[in-house]
C-alpha cells in the first residue's frame, strides 16, 4: 500500500505534497495527537487543493476541467490515506474511513491508468 501512495504522490506538485507533510510534521513536533486538529487540517487540505489546481493550470498547462477534477480527487484521497487517524473524526467521512479510503485509492489508481496509458507508435519500417 505504501508503494501505491508513493506512486499517487508523484501525480501532484512536490510543493503541495511537501507543504502538507510539513504542516503534519509541525503538528507532530508540537505534541499534537494524530486525531486532533481535524478541522484545521481540512482547511489546510482545501487551501492546498486550490494551490494544486492553480499550479497545474499555470505551470503544467492542464486546462481540461475533467483532468483537474481527477487530480483534485486524487490529492484528497492521498491526504486522507496518509492522515487517516485525523480524518476519521471529520464530518461526513464517518467511522468507516479506514475501509473507504484504501478502496478509493485503489479505484483512483485504476482510473488514472486510463489517462497514463502510453500511445503505441506504429513499428518503424526501414
Amino acid at each position: 500500500m505504501d508503494k501505491r501512495l508513493e506512486n499517487l504522490r508523484m501525480y501532484f506538485p512536490a510543493e503541495v505534497t511537501g507543504a502538507y507533510l510539513a504542516i503534519q510534521s509541525l503538528l507532530k513536533a508540537n505534541n499534537v495527537k494524530p486525531t486532533e486538529y481535524t478541522i484545521f487540517m481540512l482547511w489546510v487540505l482545501g487551501g492546498l487543493a486550490i494551490i494544486n489546481i492553480a499550479m497545474y493550470w499555470k505551470f503544467y498547462n492542464v486546462r481540461n476541467v475533467f483532468i483537474q477534477v481527477v487530480l483534485l480527487c486524487g490529492f484528497f484521497i492521498w491526504a486522507i490515506n496518509i492522515d487517516t487517524p485525523r480524518f476519521k473524526d471529520a464530518p461526513y467521512l464517518g467511522e468507516h474511513l479506514e475501509i473507504i479510503a484504501p478502496s478509493l485509492l485503489i479505484f483512483y489508481s485504476l482510473l488514472t491508468v486510463f489517462f497514463a496509458i502510453p500511445q503505441r507508435n506504429s513499428d518503424a519500417h526501414d
